[in-house]
C-alpha cells in the first residue's frame, strides 16, 4: 500500500465564506493518524483574531485556505502576520458531487496540506496588487465609457443622423464639432456643418452632407445626449486621474515597465496591464514554460490511449489574456517583426483568433526573456532573418532527399556545405537567441556564447541583444488633448496630427503625416524611374 510522508504535524485548513469560516485543525505526529478538530468562526475582525488565538494555542505553523471571491482578502489581512498562508484554487481541489460541505471541504484542505499535496496559488508583492486594481478599474471604466459612447451613437441613429457611416470615430475632432453643432440647434445648414470636417475628412464632405440632411434631431434626442455626454465627460476624467494614479504606482518598476514598452505591441496601458498581472519579480516563475502554462496561454493535454486530441488553452486569469491578445494583435502588424512574419506563416494554417493566440504565446515567451536577462528587445537584423530562411530551405530539400533514397552521408556534407556560408553574418550571431531552454540557462551579465559551424535557427529566435538602454532615455508619456465635448482625442492616426500640433507644439510618437493621395505617389515614383 503506498503511503504518502507527512510534511506538516500541525497545520489548518480553512473553507471560506462570506459570513463564516469552517476551520479545520490537523494535529499528530508525522508517524500516525492526525486528530482533527473542527470549529465554525466568523467573518469579522474579532472573529478573525480569536481564530488566530486557537489555531496558536494548538501549534499551527502552516495554513491553507480556498481562494473565494475576494473572502479570503480578511482572512488573509489577520492571520499572514503570524503563519504562512497556502492559498489553493478551489477548481483543484474540488469534492466528488454530493459530498460537498463546508467542513469536508476544510478537513480536504487541511489533509492535503499535512501531505504536502495542496498546490498554492501566486500572490504577488502589495504593490503589485495595487497596481493591478488599479488597471483593472482603468479596463472597467474603459468599457462603461465605451458604452456611453455607444448610447449616444444609437440616439444619433434614432434621429436619422447617419454620420456613423461616414466617420470612422465620431468622437474625433470632427465629429466633436458637428455633434457640438447639431446639440445647439443653431440655424446651420447640414453644409455648413460638413465644412467643419478636418484632414483627410475633408474628402469626404459630399458623403459627410448627405448624412445630416434633413435629420430628425429634436429636443428629446439632444436632452439624451446631453446625459450620456455628462456621464461619459466623467467617466473620462476618472480615467485620467486613473493613469496619473498608475503612474504614481509604476515608479518603483519603471525599469521592467519600460523595457516591456521595447517589445513589439506593447505600449504604456499594454505594458502596465502585463506588469500587473505577471509581477515585477519574474523569479517567481523559472522557465518561459511555466509563466505560459500559469497564464494559461498554452495549449492543455488532451491524451488518451496513445492518441493526442485537439485541446484549446485554459480558463486562467483573464485581464492578462485579454492584455497579452491586444499586445499581439498590434504585434502581428508591426512591419517587418519577427511576430509579423510568424502571424502570416501561422494564418495559412490556423484561422486568425488560434493564431493571435499563438502570436500572444509567443509574446509571453519573450516578456519571460526581456525580463529575465534585464535587456531590452531588439529585432534580428536582415541576416539573421536570411540565414533563417536559407537554413530552413536547406533542410526542408534535405529531408526530401532523404524521402527519395539519398545516401545520408552525402546529405550531411551537403548541409555541412550550405549551412555554414548562411550562418556567417557579423550581426547575426550578436543578435539572436534562442527564447526558451537556451535562454534560460544564460546569466543576466553573461555574453551569449559563440554560435557553433551549424546553427539552428527558426522563428523563435527573436530575444533581445546584450546591449542595454538606460531608462532616462525614454520619452516621457503625453496626455491627449479634448475635443470641444470634453472627450480625449485617441492619438491614433493622420487625422489628429493638427489638433496636437496646436496643443501640444508636436505630433505624439509614432505618428507620422501621411500622404494622401495615392495616386501622386504613384506618379511621383514613376516619374523618378523614367527620370533615371
Amino acid at each position: 500500500m503506498l503511503s504518502i510522508p507527512v510534511v506538516t504535524e500541525r497545520c489548518a485548513g480553512i473553507d471560506v465564506g462570506k459570513r463564516g469560516l469552517a476551520v479545520a485543525v490537523a494535529v499528530g505526529p508525522a508517524d500516525k493518524e492526525a486528530e482533527i478538530q473542527t470549529r465554525w468562526y466568523g467573518t469579522t475582525v474579532p472573529a478573525l483574531e480569536e481564530l488566530a488565538l486557537w489555531l496558536r494555542q494548538q501549534g499551527c505553523t502552516a495554513v491553507g485556505m480556498e481562494s473565494t471571491g475576494s473572502y479570503w482578502i480578511p482572512v488573509k489581512n489577520i492571520l499572514e502576520p503570524a503563519f504562512p498562508i497556502t492559498l489553493a484554487c478551489a477548481r483543484k481541489h474540488r469534492p466528488k458531487k454530493g459530498d460537498k460541505t463546508d467542513f469536508r471541504d476544510a478537513v480536504d484542505l487541511v489533509v492535503h496540506l499535512r501531505h504536502g499535496m495542496l498546490t498554492g496559488s501566486y500572490l504577488p508583492e502589495r504593490g503589485i496588487v495595487e497596481l493591478r486594481d488599479l488597471t483593472r478599474r482603468r479596463k472597467k471604466l474603459i468599457g462603461n465609457l465605451q458604452s456611453e459612447k455607444n448610447r449616444i451613437q444609437k440616439v444619433l441613429e434614432t434621429a436619422n443622423v447617419k454620420i456613423g457611416n461616414v466617420v470612422s470615430d465620431v468622437f474625433g475632432v470632427s465629429g466633436q464639432e458637428i455633434l457640438q453643432a447639431l446639440l445647439e440647434d443653431k440655424p446651420i445648414t447640414a453644409e455648413e456643418m460638413a465644412e467643419m470636417a478636418k484632414m483627410r475628412l475633408r474628402k469626404k464632405i459630399p458623403q459627410l452632407t448627405e448624412t445630416l440632411q434633413s435629420h430628425q434631431m429634436k429636443e428629446h434626442h439632444r436632452w439624451l445626449i446631453q446625459q450620456s455626454i455628462a456621464h461619459a465627460q466623467f467617466l473620462d476624467e476618472q480615467i485620467e486621474e486613473l493613469e496619473k494614479k498608475i503612474e504614481e504606482h509604476l515608479e518603483p518598476y519603471r525599469r521592467q515597465y519600460e523595457l516591456l514598452m521595447t517589445i513589439p505591441g506593447i505600449k504604456e496601458a499594454g505594458a502596465a496591464n502585463i506588469l500587473a498581472e505577471i509581477g515585477a519579480d519574474i523569479g517567481k516563475f523559472p522557465t518561459s514554460g511555466q509563466i505560459c502554462k500559469w497564464a494559461g496561454i498554452c495549449p492543455g493535454n488532451n491524451r488518451s490511449m496513445g492518441k493526442q486530441k485537439s485541446s484549446h488553452i485554459k480558463k486562467a486569469n483573464k485581464f492578462l489574456l485579454a492584455a497579452l491578445v491586444e499586445a499581439a494583435w498590434g504585434a502581428s502588424r508591426k512591419k517587418d517583426s519577427a511576430f509579423q512574419r510568424s502571424f502570416q506563416r501561422w494564418l495559412r494554417k490556423k484561422g486568425k483568433d488560434e493564431t493571435c493566440v499563438a502570436i500572444a504565446h509567443k509574446q509571453l515567451r519573450v516578456i519571460w526573456s526581456v525580463l529575465t536577462h534585464n535587456r531590452p528587445y531588439v529585432e534580428p537584423d536582415a541576416a539573421v532573418w536570411a540565414a533563417i530562411d536559407r537554413n530552413k530551405q536547406v533542410r526542408h530539400h534535405m529531408s526530401q532527399l532523404r524521402r527519395l533514397g539519398a545516401d545520408e552521408q552525402t546529405i550531411q556534407q551537403l548541409m555541412e556545405q550550405l549551412l555554414e556560408p548562411a550562418a556567417s553574418s557579423q550581426n547575426g550571431e550578436a543578435a539572436a537567441r534562442p527564447i526558451a531552454e537556451s535562454a534560460e540557462e544564460l546569466p543576466p551579465e553573461q555574453t551569449p556564447p559563440a554560435r557553433p559551424a551549424r546553427p539552428q535557427l527558426d522563428d523563435s529566435t527573436i530575444i533581445p541583444a546584450a546591449h542595454d538602454t538606460p531608462a532616462e532615455t525614454l520619452a516621457p508619456t503625453k496626455r491627449p488633448p479634448r475635443g470641444v465635448l470634453g472627450f480625449r482625442i485617441k492619438p491614433g492616426g493622420s487625422r489628429n496630427v493638427k489638433i496636437f500640433k496646436e496643443q501640444m507644439g508636436s505630433p505624439p510618437n509614432g505618428i507620422k503625416p501621411k500622404r494622401s493621395d495615392a495616386r501622386s505617389r504613384h506618379v511621383r515614383a514613376c516619374s523618378h524611374v523614367s527620370e533615371s
